[in-house]
């Protein structure tokens, strides 16, 4: 009786300590959304983003910056001596801290800072 009391305490524990363990991530910041999807505002994200990646191809495969927070950079194609490439895209998510706009990279988390450009929380 014990052990089944003691097996149901600590069942208990462990079902509720990750509600109480929240925490914020990314300091406060948050995915975010263009206030203006214009032409000059992606160009000035596209000159971010491949200075972060530093080739490829950006595309915005027809997505609405005003709605989906999503950047992706296609790999340069395979050079004439390559069959296949294992290139990957590297994906980026906008993100606002409340009043500056940021690329988040999302394989390694880095902030990329968009100057100029307005964003706003998703």
């Amino acid at each position: 009786m014990v052990t089944r009391l003691a097996g149901v305490t600590v069942l208990s524990a462990l079902m509720i300590c990750p509600a109480g363990c929240h925490t914020v991530e990314n300091n406060g910041q948050r995915p975010a959304v263009l206030v203006a999807d214009t032409p000059e505002a992606r160009d000035a994200i596209k000159t971010v983003v491949l200075s972060a990646t530093r080739d490829g191809q950006v595309s915005f495969a027809g997505s609405d910056l005003g709605r989906d927070p999503v950047i992706v950079v296609q790999p340069p194609p395979p050079s004439p001596f390559e069959g296949n490439s294992p290139a990957l895209p590297v994906y980026f998510d906008l993100m606002t801290d409340g009043k500056d706009c940021f690329a988040r990279e999302r394989r390694t988390g880095a902030l990329h800072p968009l100057p100029g450009i307005a964003c706003r929380a998703r």
